[in-house]
């Protein structure tokens, strides 16, 4: 995905551009300030597939944690069942 930079206040300006390029082009657009990048602009379908791909991310590190601890997905299901018992 290309990109384009821009300050906040040319930001400010064409606000509007700046989310009609990143839906229509797929563009990201980084957000500076002074220079440094702050912020950055996606297509909202972007962002959530970077989410999921994170979330994976999570799982698969958790996953090789538990196995490496020798934990195994059984006693995790059944712990996790019991604690949300309680709750209810």
């Amino acid at each position: 995905m290309k990109g384009t930079t821009v300050s906040i206040t040319e930001g400010k300006k064409g606000f509007s551009r700046l989310i009609q390029d990143a839906l229509e082009k797929k563009e990201e657009v980084i957000v500076t300030k002074r220079g440094r990048p702050v912020a950055v602009i996606v297509p909202y379908e972007e962002y959530k597939h970077s989410k999921r791909v994170e979330g994976y991310r999570k799982i698969m590190e958790a996953r090789k944690a538990f196995l490496k601890a020798g934990v195994l997905a059984e006693e995790i299901f059944k712990e996790s069942r019991k604690q949300l018992e309680k709750k209810t």
